[in-house]
């Protein structure tokens, strides 16, 4: 990955309210399967005012042989300050030298103290007062079910949903759903709804739903985007049915979720992009020059000793008889990742296949790379990392927080102070060679996709769905991977009298001429099992 250039400006930094939300407490949504978007909450948080009696007292520290007072300590209690008490009033030195202080024993039988050392602890009073608490309750929960057909099929039945609202505060309950799709409203009363959902084209509609409760108010509104396409197979007609929620991501094709974007109806989606049924399907038999030549530099091809070059030219690569040799080692090898390439797609939601096809032109499986600047399967570099450090904001907050924990980690990877930065990177960095080192490759594509959603969006002023396809999506995600924002973010400036849908073929035309490589690259790897 070359990585090259970036784009110049922040026109490309994303918001830092987004890593706030990223490390705040957020299990409500765990109830929507952690895949509908909910908007903005209506008014204040639902509060409920208690008027509570707080009885608080004063006392003070002071010095046994003199009587002066070393400190006074308010609390909202009637009992003796506890250490912590005392340490916040009075500090750590003060409630150390109390807590050391021995018996006065003269003190104890009327005598003076005169001659008593450290400190002695007296109440002076207390009162008690009523105020005003505040205590935030829990917000209203919706579950959304789904009813005559499941995401990811074609069903005679139209697609309908259930949804069931629930009022946790004692006392109250809902009162009605409603429920907007396609411009049109509706209301049900009470905590259960159920609709059909009405036919969309190919690009689907958004669906928001929301409840509202006799308590004097309403949950979030939530939104989900679905598909209802109809057609018609062998004379019946029929739905299909696609659903971008996490819940059901199995059923989409990588990136889908991430760009809010729904794949061809037709099911034309190349295979390249579709998830395997298991890792048996990203198997290969491609001939692979370098890797035949690392492998028998590496001993790992007995054979090859018999040719007359010893199976290697000087650039590196396998000789005809080398490749000879090495071939059964070859075929192996390449395919020794896919149950890791596997897993890390959908982990990941990244189509498996570009994961292996961008492995086989980076690095031809060799895990080794002679590039002191570009290192591992992936020929990752620095540049790479700070992309995915900034825009996966879920590997970001993987590697940040056991390093510099939620503070430190929380304004983001740009506000970091430089030396920070470093060492962060340095933690990614070591995961190559290891376990993780396909995990880290998937969520470097990941991070790809979503600086290159953002780039669409700011220069086009659409979503993804609108500026461009599926297909073409990916195929700048892989472009800006290898050669960089700077490449890409360009070339779309550069391109922003086109037609929509925008296609890679049309944007590769406006790649300036250090960017051009990028669409060969594209190429083998979208081919790379050709």
């Amino acid at each position: 990955m070359k990585q090259t250039q970036h784009f110049a400006g922040n026109v490309f930094q994303r918001g830092r309210g987004i890593l706030r939300a990223l490390f705040a407490c957020a299990a409500v949504f765990s109830l929507l399967a952690g895949s509908v978007k909910p908007s903005s909450a209506e008014g204040d948080p639902r509060v409920l005012h208690e008027q509570v009696t707080v009885q608080s007292s004063h006392w003070q520290l002071l010095r046994w042989n003199d009587g002066s007072v070393v400190c006074n300590i308010y609390v909202d209690h009637a009992s003796q300050p506890s250490i912590d008490d005392v340490n916040f009033s009075c500090g750590a030195k003060v409630s150390q030298t109390w807590l050391s202080t021995p018996a006065c024993s003269p003190a104890q039988y009327g005598a003076s103290s005169s001659n008593c050392t450290g400190l002695m602890l007296r109440y002076l009073g207390g009162q008690t007062r009523t105020e005003t608490k505040v205590v935030e309750l829990p917000e209203i929960t919706m579950r959304l079910y789904l009813t005559d057909c499941q995401p990811g099929q074609w069903c005679e039945n139209r697609p309908g949903l259930r949804l069931i609202a629930e009022e946790p505060v004692d006392g109250h309950q809902i009162t009605n759903i409603y429920v907007r799709v396609v411009d049109n409203e509706k209301a049900f009363n009470g905590p259960v709804s159920e609709l059909k959902l009405p036919p969309t084209g190919e690009k689907g509609e958004w669906l928001e739903y929301w409840a509202e409760s006799d308590f004097g108010d309403r949950s979030q509104r939530f939104q989900v985007k679905y598909r209802a396409y109809s057609g018609v197979q062998d004379g019946r007609q029929v739905y299909r049915f696609d659903l971008l929620t996490e819940e059901w991501a199995s059923s989409l094709p990588g990136g889908a979720l991430l760009w809010q974007m729904f794949p061809p109806v037709d099911g034309s989606v190349p295979k390249l992009f579709e998830q395997p049924l298991a890792p048996g399907y990203l198997a290969t038999t491609n001939r692979y020059a370098l890797l035949a030549g690392n492998l028998i530099r590496n001993g790992l091809v007995e054979d090859a000793a018999s040719c007359s070059d010893r199976g290697v030219l000087q650039n590196g690569a396998a000789s005809v008889c080398g490749e000879r040799a090495a071939a059964e080692a070859v075929l192996t090898w390449q395919n020794k990742y896919d149950a890791q390439i596997y897993a890390a797609g959908l982990h990941y939601n990244v189509p498996a296949r570009i994961i292996k096809g961008v492995i086989a032109q980076e690095s031809q499986f060799w895990p080794e790379s002679s590039d002191p600047y570009e290192r591992g399967l992936g020929y990752i570099t620095e540049n790479g990392v700070s992309m995915l450090l900034l825009w996966n904001l879920n590997y970001y907050a993987e590697a940040c927080l056991p390093i510099y924990g939620r503070a430190g980690c929380a304004a983001g990877y740009t506000s970091m102070r430089e030396d920070r930065q470093i060492t962060l990177r340095r933690a990614v960095f070591d995961r190559i060679g290891s376990e993780s080192e396909i995990d880290l490759i998937a969520a470097m594509l990941y991070a790809s996709a979503a600086q290159t959603q953002q780039m669409v969006k700011n220069v086009t002023r659409a979503e993804p769905a609108e500026a461009s396809t599926y297909e073409d999506m990916w195929m700048m995600t892989i472009a800006n991977y290898y050669a960089g924002s700077g490449c890409l973010g360009n070339a779309l400036n550069a391109s922003r009298n086109e037609t929509y849908p925008l296609k890679w073929q049309t944007l590769a035309g406006y790649l300036e001429e250090t960017c051009t490589i990028a669409d060969a690259y594209v190429d083998r790897v979208i081919n790379y099992s050709d």
